[in-house]
C-alpha cells in the first residue's frame, strides 16, 4: 500500500463522451514534474493555485489540445499531495491522448476510487466523509443528495467521535484503576461507569434508528400493487407515477405481466410494480403473469394490497391472497380503492389485521397524498420531514457491534457480583474500535479497498 501511495497516478475525471469541457486529473510526487514536461503555457511559468492557460503537448512537441491547467502544491489540494487538474476540451480521443501522455511521462492509471482514498489517508477526509463523496454523486433524489451533503460536512462524524472519545477515556480510567490502585489517580465509581455506559448506549440506539430510512433513500425501495384484476391497481399505478404508463380498461385481466416504473415519493426512490391481477388463470399467459405477480410480491420491501370499497367484501379469492400475504410478514398498506363510487366493504372478516387502512380514488386523486405519506411512514420517514443522518448499512453492522459490546459491559457491571477491569476493558476496547471503523480512525487495507472499489475512477 505504501508502494503505491507513493505513485503518482492519473484518470480522466468525466464521463465518457462529448461535451464541452473534460478534465484529467493528476496526482502525486511527480505532479509537477510531469506537468512541466506535457504543458507550456506562453510565460512557461507555473504558480500554486492559478489557472494557466497553454497548450498540452506530445513526446513531439506537438499540440494536442489547447488547456486550462491548475496546479495544487501539498498539502493544500483535494488529496492533499501536489495534484494537477487539466480542463480540456471534452473529445474522448483528446481526454485519452493527453491521459495516455500522462503515463508516459510515469504516471500510472488510477485505480476506483484512489484520489478519495489518498484524501483519507491524507488526513483530508475521514471515512464516512470520503464514502459521501460516492453517495453524493450517485444520488437519486435531493433529499439523498442532502444526506450526502451532510455527511460530507461532517455531521455523522461530528456524532461518532465524541462517543469513541468518551469510551477511550472510560478504558483509560478503568486501566487506571488496575495500574495505580494504591495510589493517589482519579478512577471511577461502579455507578459513575454504568450511568455513562448508558447515556453512550441510549445514542447508539438513537444513530441505529436511522437505518431502516437511511437504506431506503440510498436503495430504494420495492413496493408492489397487488389484489385481484379490475380493482384499480393499474390506475392507482399511473396516478402514483404522475402518467399513464399502464393501460387501463374496465376488462378484467388487462394487466397480463408486471409493469415496473421507478418515482420519486417524499425523497425516497421507489420502484412501483403493477403486478397483474392475481386469481385462478384461465390460460397459459395469464398464469405466467399471475406466477410473476406471486415472485414479485416475495421480493418487495412494501405491499400494497389494493380493494375496491365499492364492494359488499372481499371475494374468497382476495381473502387467500390476503392470508398470503400476511404469512409473508411483509409491511403492507391496505388500499381501499374507487370511494368515489361509494364506500360499502365489509373487512370484519378480512385477514390482514392492524395494517394501515387508506381510502383512496385512483380516478379522481382523492386519498392519494395520504397513501403518499402512510408509504413514507412505512419507511420511517414521515412527510414533509429529513433528519440530518441516516446511516448506512456498513456504519449500521458496525453499531451494532458496538451495541453488543455496551450492553455486555453493562450486564456485567450490573449482574456480576464481582468487579474486573480486566474483564470490562475488553468490551470497552471492542465498542471503541467498533466506532473508530466507523470514521476510519481503525481501519485494515481490505475494509478500505472494499470501500473504495465502488467509486469510479477518476473520483
Amino acid at each position: 500500500m505504501m508502494e503505491k501511495k507513493r505513485d503518482t497516478i492519473a484518470a480522466i475525471a468525466t464521463p465518457y463522451g462529448e461535451s464541452a469541457i473534460g478534465i484529467v486529473r493528476l496526482s502525486g510526487p511527480k505532479a509537477l514534474d510531469i506537468l512541466k514536461k506535457v504543458f507550456k503555457t506562453p510565460s512557461g511559468k507555473i504558480k500554486p493555485r492559478y489557472a494557466h492557460y497553454g497548450w498540452v503537448l506530445d513526446k513531439n512537441g506537438e499540440p494536442i489540445d489547447e488547456a486550462v491547467a491548475i496546479y495544487y502544491k501539498a498539502p493544500h489540494s483535494y488529496t492533499g499531495e501536489d495534484m494537477v487538474e487539466f480542463n480540456l476540451h471534452g473529445n474522448p480521443l483528446i481526454l485519452r491522448e493527453v491521459l495516455q501522455r500522462l503515463l508516459e511521462e510515469g504516471a500510472r492509471l488510477a485505480e476506483p476510487g484512489e484520489f478519495t482514498k489518498r484524501a483519507f489517508l491524507n488526513g483530508k477526509l475521514d471515512l464516512t466523509q470520503a464514502e459521501a463523496v460516492a453517495e453524493l454523486i450517485s444520488a437519486k433524489t435531493d433529499l439523498a443528495r442532502r444526506l450526502a451533503l451532510n455527511q460530507l460536512r461532517g455531521a455523522l462524524s461530528k456524532e461518532i467521535k465524541p462517543l469513541r472519545e468518551e469510551l477511550l477515556m472510560l478504558h483509560a480510567l478503568v486501566e487506571s484503576s488496575i495500574e495505580f490502585e494504591e495510589e493517589d489517580i482519579p478512577t471511577i465509581e461502579r455507578e459513575e461507569l454504568v450511568r455513562r455506559l448508558k447515556g453512550i448506549l441510549e445514542r447508539v440506539n438513537r444513530l441505529l434508528e436511522t437505518a431502516k430510512t437511511g437504506k431506503a433513500i440510498r436503495g430504494g425501495i420495492k413496493l408492489a400493487i397487488v389484489g385481484r384484476p379490475n380493482v384499480g391497481k393499474s390506475s392507482l399505478f399511473n396516478r402514483l407515477l404522475g402518467e399513464d404508463r399502464a393501460i387501463v380498461t374496465e376488462i378484467a385481466g388487462t394487466t397480463r405481466d408486471y409493469l415496473e416504473e421507478v418515482v420519486n415519493i417524499g425523497g425516497i426512490p421507489v420502484r412501483l410494480i403493477d403486478t397483474a391481477g392475481i386469481r385462478e388463470a384461465t390460460d397459459t399467459v395469464e398464469r405466467i403473469g399471475v406466477e410473476r405477480s406471486l415472485q414479485k410480491l416475495r421480493e418487495a420491501d412494501l405491499i400494497l394490497f389494493v380493494l375496491d370499497a365499492s364492494q359488499p367484501k372481499p371475494t374468497p379469492e382476495e381473502v387467500e391472497l390476503a392470508k398470503l400475504v400476511a404469512q409473508s410478514g411483509k409491511p403492507t398498506i391496505l388500499v381501499l380503492n374507487k370511494i368515489d363510487l361509494g364506500k360499502v366493504i365489509d373487512l370484519s372478516d378480512f385477514p390482514l389485521k392492524g395494517v394501515p387502512i387508506v381510502e383512496v380514488s385512483a380516478k379522481s386523486g382523492e386519498g392519494i397524498g395520504k397513501l403518499r405519506e402512510e408509504i413514507l411512514k412505512a419507511v420511517g420517514v414521515q412527510a414533509g420531514e429529513g433528519g440530518n443522518i441516516y446511516i448506512s448499512v456498513r456504519h449500521e453492522e458496525l453499531l451494532k457491534r458496538a451495541k453488543a459490546a455496551l450492553e455486555n459491559a453493562l450486564r456485567y457491571l450490573e449482574e456480576g457480583e464481582f468487579y474486573s477491569p480486566e474483564i470490562l476493558m475488553l468490551d470497552l476496547r471492542e465498542a471503541s474500535d467498533a466506532l473508530g471503523e466507523i470514521v476510519g480512525e481503525v481501519t485494515t487495507e481490505d475494509i478500505l479497498g472494499q470501500i473504495f472499489s465502488t467509486f469510479c475512477i477518476g473520483k
